[in-house]
Formats: C-alpha cells, structure tokens, sequence
C-alpha cells in the first residue's frame, strides 16, 4: 500500500478561493437553483452553511454511514478536497 500523501490546506480557507471552485467542480452541476437535486440548491450560501453545520456536507462527501454518498455516481471527493472542506466547516464556514 502506498504511503498517504499529505494534504496541503491554507491556515484560513477562502470560500471563494477554495470552496466555491470546489463545488463548481463536484457538486453544482446537479445542485443548483435550475435543477435543485434532492432539494439542495448550494449556489445558496445560506443554505449551504446549513448544511454544513449540520454536517450533511461531510457527512455525504466522506461517504460516511447514514449518508447518501455524493457525488451520486461519480468518484468520491479526494482526501485532500475532503480535509479542505472540514477545515472550513471546523472554522465555521465562513462566507470569506
């Protein structure tokens, strides 16, 4: 097995940096305002910050139990997209 690669995430991660590309990558293209997926539109900042604080966010992109898996038929995110994602979440998701 190989050995893992450590990730490297920024002391503060932007969410229009970071973030919001992310998503725009991974998780728009079926969660948005037109198509609104499950009901979950995270174009909506509010909405997504809802999310993620109740930890549905991670909870779907770590695959973990009780979780809907996401993205829905695709690779799961990456570790380090991951460990991106919970740090900004652990720093209270921040519109920044």
């Amino acid at each position: 097995m190989a050995p893992k690669i450590p990730c490297t995430t920024p002391d503060v991660v932007s969410y229009s940096l970071s973030i919001s590309p992310l998503l725009d990558r991974n998780c728009r293209t079926c969660h948005n305002p037109t198509l609104l997926t499950g009901g979950v539109n995270l174009e909506d900042f509010a909405e997504l910050k809802r999310r993620a604080g109740t930890g549905q966010l991670i909870g779907v992109v770590s695959h973990a139990p009780g979780f809907a898996q996401m993205p829905k038929d695709g690779a799961k995110l990456s570790e380090c997209d991951i460990e991106l994602l919970r740090k900004w979440v652990d720093a209270g998701a921040l519109n920044n």
